[in-house]
């Protein structure tokens, strides 16, 4: 599988789910998964967007430690992606407008803990890996993005 094709998979996935896991790595080298609403952009491919705030622990985890895991799977559980990738936060102002547009409408939970819409930053996470599982035919495929 070409590296496009397993892009195509990534969009498709967050398309239908609207929702994938983000795992960070703490200061004691411990994971914390939560679940985040991702959205990729079509002039970027290569990159999984989301918000946060500024002052949340994930941005901490994400300033300190930059390799991230994104995991997305199919509603009826047949298809599981992970991602493997390097993330940053952004305060541009652009690209904040872009992500909360492509991801806004799905962002119900997100503005009942965080009232001020001022004060976000994009995580933006560039791909690095992909595995592909599909759990009903033990099927595998692993991928580096370059």
């Amino acid at each position: 599988m070409e590296s496009a094709e397993f892009i195509g998979k990534i969009e498709r996935l967050i398309s239908a789910s609207k929702v994938g896991l983000l795992t960070t790595v703490d200061a004691e080298g411990y994971p914390h998964n939560r679940w985040m609403t991702p959205a990729m952009i079509k002039d970027r491919p290569n990159f999984i967007y989301a918000i946060t705030a500024p002052n949340s622990r994930k941005a901490e985890q994400i300033r300190n430690h930059s390799q991230v895991e994104w995991t997305f799977q199919s509603t009826v559980l047949n298809e599981v992606i992970s991602v493997k990738g390097r993330a940053v936060l952004v305060g541009d102002p652009e690209l904040k407008s872009e992500v909360l547009e492509a991801i806004g409408p799905n962002l119900q939970i997100f503005w009942k803990v965080n009232e001020d819409s001022k004060n976000i930053v994009v995580v933006e996470t560039e791909i690095e890996a992909v595995s592909c599982f599909y759990p009903m035919k033990n099927e595998r495929f692993y991928r580096e993005v370059k």
